[in-house]
């Protein structure tokens, strides 16, 4: 019964220290990695939405007063 109990404790012991040392790992990992994503800023984000709504090229340098013939959603837009 005392050689289960010690083979129990030894695993145990063994995965906390692997888990751990695991985690540790990618904590250094993640701390040293170059952050290749920026973050979107307000002013781009804006102009993102901006250049969504956008029908069509006329419509867009008209300031929203006359669309494309080809527009498929001048009747969508104001």
């Amino acid at each position: 019964m005392t050689y289960v109990l010690v083979a129990v404790l030894a695993v145990a012991l063994g995965w906390t220290i692997c888990y751990r040392t695991h985690a540790a790992a990618a904590r250094v990992e993640r701390a040293i990695r170059p952050h290749t994503r920026q973050p979107i800023g307000l002013e781009d984000g804006v102009i993102r939405v901006a250049l969504a709504a956008a029908c069509c090229e006329m419509w867009w340098t008209s300031a929203g007063l006359a669309h494309d013939r080809q527009c498929t959603r001048k009747d969508q837009t104001l």
